[in-house]
């Protein structure tokens, strides 16, 4: 123990240490206010509300993303790294500003937020991870994006936490004004040296000027397909079950419980991240490497989903989605981030933000059209979606497979370049 704290003190006395430390309190302040405004959605829109409604608003995100994501493309072009994520938090922090006043008026804005809520956490979430790419190389990444992800998940802990004890003491209105000062201050706190950043020069004019900006970077490369179609199925196995969770809760609970179940909901799950992700996901890298994390994460998944079939109660489902999401923030999202640091900059920011948003909420629209599908037209229960779940974590463990197969050929590759860059480099200078 000593040695592995001796270990970080010294990554973290490092430029890049220093580094790494203002962008986790950045990502614990982003992440406070979005776990302050995650009850105030399920609250809104499951009250008065179903669960049907809640899966449908889910696939409507997919649908604006799709207009999103190539704007994102173009606004690239003129603001990079903390421009732009200034730019994009401030935006998003006058949203909710609009949602206040809306909600102070008396109008009902359940489906809205929960539709905002979804862009705003894939948005502004990887929006953030993009600019910390520009300082990491794949070793580098390794070591220090977890670190950045520990701040993530104190932030979500302690936004959960505050949820839960003032969800009925401020109400949905008094959370919003909060999580916004958290926003406000994400953006004035000091961010970290612009010369650290690893290239910076490479444009690629043809992927940007392109109609579909970042959508026609990963149709146009196989490593960024794989990526996506992995990042589909968790997410459409993820959302499949917050459904068949929502069914669960408004079978049994409604008003204001429904708000405080899911305050209790995720402060658990944050907490479960929060250890997840300082004791296991670095020494997991170390032992079975970042495509053997990503690939145990579909075999976890797919025992969790089968043990549901021998307990189909809120209870026990409760736990295998605390489970499911906890290691979803902690293993998969650090894995997900690094999967992208072997490419150059702008295949990055590009790929990760067509993949971190629209790809990302395209599971969660074809898990709308499941649900359609298996509850509305065929009128089956719904612990079918268990079955359909295993079948989806059964695809997913064979993507994940070629993912990991794949994040090696590019990391060596990475590594390649960047060893023939330093030679030169020491060349020119002897």
């Amino acid at each position: 123990m000593a040695n592995l704290i001796s270990k970080v003190w010294d990554d973290m006395k490092s430029p890049e240490g220093k580094a790494t430390f203002q962008f986790a309190i950045r990502l614990f302040l982003i992440l406070f206010a979005y776990y302050l405004m995650k009850p105030v959605r399920e609250g809104l829109i499951l009250d008065g509300g179903s669960a049907e409604i809640r899966s449908f608003a889910l696939a409507g995100q997919a649908a604006l993303l799709l207009i999103m994501v190539p704007i994102y493309g173009h606004i690239i072009k003129h603001l990079q790294g903390n421009k732009l994520f200034h730019a994009v938090t401030i935006f998003l922090a006058s949203n909710i500003m609009l949602f206040y006043f809306l909600y102070r008026a008396g109008y009902d804005i359940g489906v809205p937020f929960f539709i905002w809520l979804g862009i705003f956490s894939v948005l502004q979430i990887s929006q953030f991870w993009t600019m910390v790419s520009d300082y990491h190389c794949v070793e580098s990444g390794k070591r220090l994006t977890s670190y950045i992800a520990i701040g993530g998940s104190l932030g979500a802990m302690v936004g959960s936490m505050f949820a839960k004890f003032l969800y009925l003491e401020l109400d949905a209105d008094g959370l919003m004004i909060l999580a916004m000062i958290m926003l406000a201050i994400a953006v004035v706190i000091p961010t970290a040296n612009v010369a650290m950043r690893k290239d910076h020069d490479h444009v690629d004019d043809e992927s940007i000027s392109h109609l579909l900006g970042g959508l026609k970077k990963v149709f146009d490369n196989s490593y960024l397909r794989w990526i996506a179609a992995s990042v589909v199925l968790l997410n459409l196995i993820n959302s499949t079950g917050e459904f068949i969770l929502a069914d669960f809760v408004t079978g049994e609970k409604s008003g204001a419980e429904i708000g405080a179940f899911y305050a209790t909901f995720y402060l658990y799950v944050n907490i479960a991240t929060l250890v997840l992700q300082a004791f296991v996901v670095r020494p997991m890298y170390q032992v079975i490497g970042v495509g053997g994390a990503l690939i145990s994460l579909a075999v976890f998944n797919l025992a969790m989903y089968i043990s549901v079939l021998a307990f189909p109660v809120l209870a026990w489902f409760a736990i295998v989605k605390m489970a499911d999401n906890s290691i979803d923030y902690s293993v998969a999202n650090t894995t997900k981030q690094i999967l992208f640091l072997p490419l150059d900059r702008f295949t990055r920011y590009e790929g990760m933000l067509a993949i971190n948003t629209f790809f990302t909420r395209f599971g969660d629209l074809i898990q709308g059209g499941v649900i359609f599908v298996v509850i509305s037209m065929l009128a089956m229960p719904t612990m079918f979606l268990v079955g359909v779940n295993i079948t989806l974590c059964l695809l997913w463990l064979f993507v994940t497979f070629n993912v990991s197969r794949r994040f090696k050929i590019w990391s060596e590759k990475s590594e390649a370049v960047l060893k023939a860059e330093a030679d030169v480099k020491g060349e020119g200078q002897a």
